[in-house]
């Protein structure tokens, strides 16, 4: 009997350590790779045919995994990834399309808020985005998914103290605001200058608000920090395969000093 009470007080704290780590994740390899090269004590663990790594980054307890692009693949790896490892929070990071008519590759996107832009109805008028259903029925009623406003707050900070890449001839800005999710990669300027108007997106990918959605319904504090690699213009494809890397340091770099400031 005292054996098995032995057992059990350990299991327990496995589980209490495995429910304190945060999760991250990053849609392509160049997005989490500053991620894994600071990780200590790593090993990898597979589970539905994704591999994740476990360890420490800045003083933290991690998980880290690559989601794979667009949002079918986002949702299966955030939702295997939340049942395997049970994290106390969530960060995705990565690189996006700048829609502020200010911002320019480098500049940093922390997201308050998402919207799904590619889901809703076509009728005699065009197409109406709607918001989010519930998983067992129902819509939300807001067409944006909030981040956890601690980690907003947090990531902010962390901003503030980041020596970024600049990459556009100036010091890289860090905007906090809504960000654009759908299936699509925008390289057109009309289309984004809409993104920015409709609903004041500064920032366009393909992942976030899928992730959102289900920290959302799960109840996992969440936040979505993405680095422009383009403008979502005609040269958006050029522009990404130029600055997708020095992008997704500047993302990562905001992920490195969080985590150093929760210690």
């Amino acid at each position: 009997m005292k054996s098995l009470s032995l057992v059990f007080f350990f299991l327990l704290l496995s589980l209490g350590a495995t429910a304190q780590r945060t999760a991250i994740l990053g849609a392509l390899d160049q997005e989490i790779a500053i991620l894994l090269d600071s990780l200590k004590e790593k090993k990898e663990v597979s589970h539905g045919g994704l591999t994740f790594y476990t360890g420490n980054l800045k003083g933290q307890a991690v998980v880290i995994g690559k989601s794979g692009v667009g949002k079918v693949n986002a949702a299966y790896s955030t939702a295997i990834l939340l049942d395997h490892f049970t994290p106390k929070q969530l960060i995705f990071t990565g690189v996006a399309g700048g829609l502020h008519p200010e911002s320019l590759p480098g500049d940093v996107v922390i997201g308050t808020k998402l919207i799904q832009t590619d889901f809703g109805q076509i009728d005699s008028v065009g197409f109406n985005i709607s918001p989010f259903r519930k998983l067992l029925g129902g819509r939300y009623e807001d067409l944006y998914i909030h981040s956890d406003p601690e980690l907003v707050q947090q990531a902010e900070a962390a901003a503030k103290q980041v020596v970024f890449l600049s990459i556009s001839n100036r010091a890289p800005r860090v905007f906090s605001g809504v960000i654009a999710t759908a299936d699509v990669f925008v390289s057109d300027q009309e289309s984004a200058e809409k993104l920015f108007s409709d609903y004041q997106a500064l920032a366009t990918e393909m992942e976030g608000a899928a992730v959102a959605h289900l920290c959302r319904e799960l109840g996992i504090p969440f936040i979505v920090l993405r680095s422009c690699s383009d403008n979502a213009n005609k040269g958006a494809r050029v522009s990404f395969n130029q600055f997708v890397r020095p992008a997704a340091i500047n993302s990562a770099g905001i992920v490195l000093q969080l985590l150093k400031n929760m210690n």
